[in-house]
């Protein structure tokens, strides 16, 4: 069975039996990822006006067409089933979809090893800035995947404090706030961990830095 995997957690990797392809036209992706994560049939008229919303829906089957017949010359083989009505990746290939991945670690456990598959945040550095509903459709996954992220750092530092790992919980915590500098909560894990590792400067410097940012940039004092 031929493996197909998806890299989206940062910009998108495509990979065909460990083999990186190579998707140059940008829309040739976003029909992949879209696919991928959609986990079944897509309607081609859907398709169609998600990536060439301004065009009539004639040329806009017709480009379609054409992204088909690139993503199967970028392979080297049929990845997409396709029938007169829909899209859907080709039912005999194993796919795997980093972001399905780590959701389904947050879900279940581990979170460590979910906090490890977070390379980045969803297809960073990639748009497409003439498709305002792929671009929504985008915002609102990246952020979701994010709300996750936070959501499995708070627990592992709260893990990591409780079972005596508090060196472990400081590198969770870091990165915690460093998602979001102006997060009191964050900031609030940070301190935690700090006195739970024993180490009081780190956890009054930390403490001052929440201060100014947030009176820098907010114009309030932390509680």
């Amino acid at each position: 069975m031929e493996r197909l995997e998806f890299r989206l957690l940062g910009f998108p990797e495509f990979r065909l039996n460990g083999r990186r392809v190579e998707l140059a036209l940008r829309k040739a992706a976003a029909l992949l990822i879209y696919l991928a994560e959609a986990g079944g049939p897509v309607a081609r008229d859907v398709a169609a006006t998600l990536l060439w919303p301004e065009t009539d829906e004639e040329a806009a089957r017709a480009r379609l067409r054409r992204t088909l017949y690139k993503i199967r010359i970028a392979f080297g083989s049929e990845v997409i089933a396709a029938t007169g009505a829909t899209l859907g990746l080709r039912p005999a290939l194993s796919a795997e979809v980093d972001s399905k991945v780590f959701e389904h670690a947050c879900n279940v456990g581990p979170l460590d090893e979910a906090a490890d598959l977070y390379k980045g945040d969803y297809l960073a550095g990639f748009s497409l800035p003439d498709c305002p509903e792929f671009e929504e459709w985008v915002f609102f996954r990246r952020e979701a995947l994010r709300s996750r992220l936070v959501q499995a750092l708070e627990r592992l530092v709260e893990v990591k404090i409780a079972g005596g790992g508090p060196r472990s919980a400081v590198v969770h915590a870091t990165r915690l706030a460093g998602l979001d500098p102006l997060s009191e909560s964050a900031h609030r894990h940070l301190i935690r961990a700090h006195l739970a590792a024993g180490d009081r400067a780190a956890a009054e410097r930390q403490i001052e830095t929440c201060v100014r940012l947030l009176q820098e940039e907010l114009g309030i004092t932390p509680g």
